[in-house]
């Protein structure tokens, strides 16, 4: 299995309520169907997902997952609906509900992510632990956090400063093209 998708999909993996588990929203990605029609499968068969195959998150969920992450991508919120997560087992019970090719394909598939996260903390697990425990090397990694965030930011608003000089010669060369 290809190593890199692997690592892209266990990117995917979040904890919440101290659980592994993924969006709604990655998981009708992967398995190529709307996040409707994933939520709509699984409220048609409730008996094959309980509540440690799958769960809403609240507002709760949310805001203990903001204060942990410094960078990320963000979890958005639409209309007021929360998202539904699904652990290692819920995600591989979705691939016999939506019933292709390659959703008993990606169910497998991330079976294997999962598989290969656990595997990942296990064989980091002591340079995991040293990691936390050093308080000196956790400011300094928050530190450079914190940098790059900034370094960031204003690499952003330069690149929008500069686009907008660039849209404004792109104008320019249109209004001499047009005079040619």
């Amino acid at each position: 299995m290809n190593e890199k998708k692997l690592s892209d999909i266990a990117n995917s993996i979040h904890i919440f309520r101290n659980q592994k588990v993924m969006l709604d929203r990655d998981l009708a990605e992967l398995y190529g169907v709307e996040v409707k029609a994933l939520n709509q499968a699984v409220k048609r068969n409730k008996e094959r997902f309980p509540s440690d195959f799958c769960f809403r998150l609240n507002f709760k969920d949310l805001e203990d997952y903001r204060s942990q992450i410094v960078t990320g991508n963000p979890i958005n919120i639409r209309n007021d609906i929360y998202p539904t997560v699904f652990t290692e087992q819920g995600c591989y019970a979705l691939s016999f509900v939506l019933r292709s090719a390659k959703a008993i394909e990606m169910g497998l598939f991330i079976t294997r992510a999962f598989t290969y996260l656990r595997r990942f903390i296990l064989e980091n697990e002591n340079l995991m632990m040293e990691l936390k425990n050093n308080d000196q090397l956790s400011k300094t990694f928050a530190h450079f956090e914190n940098r790059i965030e900034k370094d960031l930011l204003v690499l952003y608003k330069n690149t929008s400063r500069f686009e907008k000089r660039i849209k404004a010669l792109e104008l320019k060369l249109e209004e001499l093209k047009k005079l040619i």
